[in-house]
């Protein structure tokens, strides 16, 4: 019973908190086959995207090594100790589960939250300072700055988590490194679908020439629709989302609740054969309805 709860509750945090990785090229894919070609001549736009299972775990680890910050190790390990001592107060009231399993299972659904919490922190960062950094790129360029000193301003301009990568590029710039080894780097840092468009656009740019300001301009007014629509996304299914959360929420308030008020109720429930069963309807319907919502919003995000 008390296994079955626990597997239950990772399901459901795996839905509320995991997100599948959408395509960062897909707003910018052409259906006409034709167009298609023309635009990939220029630049390669699947090789910023595709990348062995090994290079994406690589990168994923050092992204959240820089999302955590300075004294990597300390925080590390606070968020164990942490960990540790909420398996030893919950171990009390799931005395059937021995404290490692506790543990390990706390440790996986606290790691889940935190991952994820860190990378809504930075793509709210990331989507506050970029449009400012496009600005900056746009009228250092029409100052008549070459694109590399243009970068390497916005880098010494800007501050955050934008400004700290502008200021890297321009490094790698200065020593040397090819435009597209180190506008691929930043890639990694950044796998957001508005930095690939900026990528992709520099490259062809690169490769092609053009009026780099005309184009600046005009991406940014293609970010900010973009931005705006996924808002209206974030508008429409809001309610949605926060019933999922809300009906995820009921059943465990409601066991804690019944622990302590009525604890001959709690312990039927949990304990009793004959009311196990009550006890697996609500888990799983509440496992079906959970899916259902979350396929319903991935299309709607999709």
């Amino acid at each position: 019973m008390i296994w079955s709860l626990l597997i239950g509750l990772s399901v459901v945090l795996l839905l509320l908190y995991w997100q599948k990785p959408s395509d960062p090229l897909a707003f910018i894919r052409m259906d006409d086959e034709s167009k298609q070609q023309k635009t990939t001549s220029a630049v390669n736009m699947s090789a910023l995207a595709d990348e062995p299972f090994k290079a994406r775990v690589k990168n994923g680890v050092n992204n959240f090594k820089v999302r955590v910050g300075a004294r990597f190790r300390l925080k590390v390990a606070a968020f164990l100790l942490l960990t540790v001592v909420l398996a030893w107060f919950c171990q009390p009231y799931l005395s059937e589960v021995p404290l490692v399993v506790l543990w390990l299972l706390i440790f996986v659904v606290c790691s889940l939250v935190v991952v994820r919490g860190l990378q809504v922190y930075e793509r709210k960062q990331f989507d506050a300072s970029f449009p400012n950094a496009l600005n900056m790129l746009s009228g250092a360029v029409s100052s008549g700055e070459s694109l590399m000193h243009a970068i390497i301003f916005v880098g010494d301009s800007l501050q955050g988590v934008v400004g700290k990568e502008f200021k890297l590029m321009g490094q790698r710039l200065s020593m040397g490194q090819a435009p597209d080894e180190v506008l691929a780097k930043s890639c990694h840092r950044f796998p957001y679908a508005p930095f690939y468009f900026f990528v992709i656009t520099l490259r062809a740019n690169i490769n092609r020439g053009g009026q780099l300001k005309e184009i600046i301009r005009n991406l940014n007014q293609v970010m900010f629709n973009s931005e705006a629509l996924q808002k209206k996304k974030k508008a429409l299914t809001s309610e949605a989302r926060m019933s999922a959360r809300i009906v995820a929420a009921i059943p465990i308030c409601f066991l804690v609740m019944m622990k302590y008020m009525s604890p001959d109720n709690y312990d039927f429930v949990m304990n009793d054969p004959a009311g196990q069963p009550v006890f697996y309807y609500v888990l799983i319907s509440e496992m079906i309805g959970l899916g259902i919502i979350w396929m319903l919003m991935k299309r709607v995000q999709g």
